[in-house]
């Protein structure tokens, strides 16, 4: 019969502290934004632009490109970043450059890389 009653005493301290416990997470709730209901309020939203800028140091050569390779070659070839070909040269798609294209290339020690490359090696 003890083991009985510690049972039933255990359960309903289990019992109280989940209502407790619950009772606290819904004032908490609505004591912060979660619990706000003003459906008339005006959301902002922000927009960022990001720039970004190469600065170029020394002068610019030019490469002529050949039938078959790719700015990612043409940048391996000189040490080069293959978005920093792309940015300097104004190309608007990167994976397609014809040959004969004239493309100026920036000293391999006078940029910042700016980013990931959309252009794959061969």
């Amino acid at each position: 019969m003890a083991t009985m009653f510690l049972r039933t005493r255990l359960h309903m301290y289990l019992l109280w502290s989940t209502c407790i416990f619950g009772f606290l997470a819904i004032i908490s709730s609505l004591l912060t934004d979660g619990g706000n209901k003003d459906t008339s309020s005006a959301t902002t939203t922000s927009s960022v632009a990001v720039t970004t800028t190469t600065v170029v140091i020394g002068e610019l050569r030019t490469y002529t490109v050949q039938s078959g390779e790719s700015l990612f070659s043409i940048a391996q070839r000189f040490n080069l970043s293959a978005p920093a070909l792309v940015e300097v040269n104004g190309i608007k798609n990167p994976d397609r450059v014809p040959a004969g294209t004239v493309l100026k290339l920036p000293p391999s020690n006078g940029f910042v890389p700016i980013g990931a490359t959309t252009t794959m090696p061969p």
